[in-house]
Order: C-alpha cells, then sequence, then structure tokens
C-alpha cells in the first residue's frame, strides 16, 4: 500500500541558497502556478526561483507563441512584487537558436553557470505523471532535489514511487488543491466568459490586447 511521503526535516530539505527551478509552458500563466512557486519558496526557504517558459515544448504543443508566453509570464511576476520569483529567458532563446531547450539541458547550463549549487526541480502534480517520460530523466533525478507539490496528506503517488527506487531525492511542498488550468483558461477565452482572478490583470488584458487563444492551435481566425 502506498504510503505518505514524511514530511521534510530540516536537515534534509534544501539549504537556502538553492536555486529553485520552475518550468513550464505557461500558456498562459495562471494563479495556480504562482502558487506552486511561492509555496516552494515559503516552506524550503529557497531565496530564489528561476521561472522556465519552455520554448519548444517537447511533450505537448503550445497554443501561444514562446514570446507572448514569456511576456506574460513577466507580467504575473511583476505584479507579484517578490523579489524571489525570477524570469529565466534561456529554454526560449536556446529554442530560437535551434538548441536543445530540454530539462536536461537547460539543467546542465545551470550546472556550469553555478557550480556546485544545489538545484531545486520545482514539479506541479501534472508534471510529476509524466516525469519518467522526458528526455534524460535518469540524469536528472541524480542532479537535482524534486520538490513535488502534493495535498497535504495525500499518499505518494505510482509516481513518486517510481522516482525513489531510481534514486531520486524528494521533498514536499503542500498546497491545498486548485481546479484552475491552462486548458479551461484557453477555453472561456473562445467562449469570451470572464477569466476573474485566474490569472492577474495584467495578463487577462495582454490575452484580451493580443487577441491570444480566440481559436484552437491550427484553427482559423
Amino acid at each position: 500500500m502506498d504510503q505518505p511521503l514524511p514530511p521534510p526535516r530540516a536537515d534534509a530539505a534544501p539549504p537556502p541558497y538553492a536555486l529553485g527551478l520552475f518550468g513550464g509552458r505557461f500558456d498562459p500563466v495562471h494563479r495556480g502556478h504562482t502558487a506552486i512557486a511561492q509555496a516552494a519558496a515559503d516552506q524550503l526557504g529557497l531565496h530564489e526561483v528561476r521561472w522556465l517558459v519552455t520554448g519548444q515544448p517537447v511533450h505537448k504543443t503550445a497554443s501561444a507563441s514562446a514570446d507572448h508566453r514569456l511576456a506574460m509570464t513577466r507580467l504575473a511576476l511583476e505584479a507579484l512584487h517578490d523579489p524571489r520569483m525570477v524570469l529565466d529567458d534561456r529554454e526560449v532563446r536556446a529554442a530560437q537558436q535551434g538548441k536543445e531547450s530540454a530539462s536536461h539541458a537547460t539543467v546542465a547550463s545551470f550546472q556550469a553557470q553555478y557550480p556546485g549549487r544545489p538545484l531545486v526541480w520545482i514539479l506541479g502534480e501534472d508534471q510529476l505523471a509524466s516525469f519518467t517520460q522526458w528526455r534524460q530523466w535518469q540524469w536528472l533525478v541524480q542532479s537535482v532535489t524534486l520538490a513535488v507539490c502534493r495535498r497535504p496528506g495525500a499518499a505518494a503517488t505510482a509516481s513518486e514511487q517510481a522516482l525513489l527506487a531510481a534514486g531520486a531525492r524528494l521533498c514536499q511542498i503542500l498546497l491545498a488543491p486548485d481546479t484552475v488550468s491552462s486548458t479551461d483558461i484557453r477555453q472561456r477565452v473562445r467562449d469570451g466568459q470572464p477569466l476573474g482572478e485566474t490569472v492577474s490583470p495584467a495578463v487577462a488584458r495582454y490575452i484580451h490586447d493580443h487577441q491570444i487563444y480566440l481559436h484552437p492551435p491550427g484553427g482559423s481566425p
């Protein structure tokens, strides 16, 4: 029977100088994303979390361009007024230059830039479920600590058990569930429904002003 993972002890948690890495399509960025990143910083004592906007998504295509997704993420972080949250465009730049932009290449670039600095990869539940499909995932679990977002009291998933068996270092980010999703937000835009508090006002204005998500990917304008 699956057992809950123990809460991270003070001596097992990453040190404050560890660098948090939070990647995703952010298509668009929403309140669930910001809640995960800030909870990780709060609970793990991270002084900095780098937001990594995927340049060329590997597992799912993006509806908005990388430049739009980068701009919306910048606006969302500006609205937070949280100096720990830092936008990082290296994956977008790598994709635009035709270079490898998968997560393992990103981690390798941080290792080269900050030799010896511990890295913490922050995972939402959807990312965790597909982590063993990522390129070089076995190398990744040996190179970073995985901070797994989970509901308080939830049992370890099969994905977590598989990562533990592969030698992964896991710690928890306890966070109450939120039903908001990028898929739902894109559908709201297509249906002409208000976005409410799902995204920051600046992101909502950007989506409206640039007429993003009015049509499904590949659909006619």
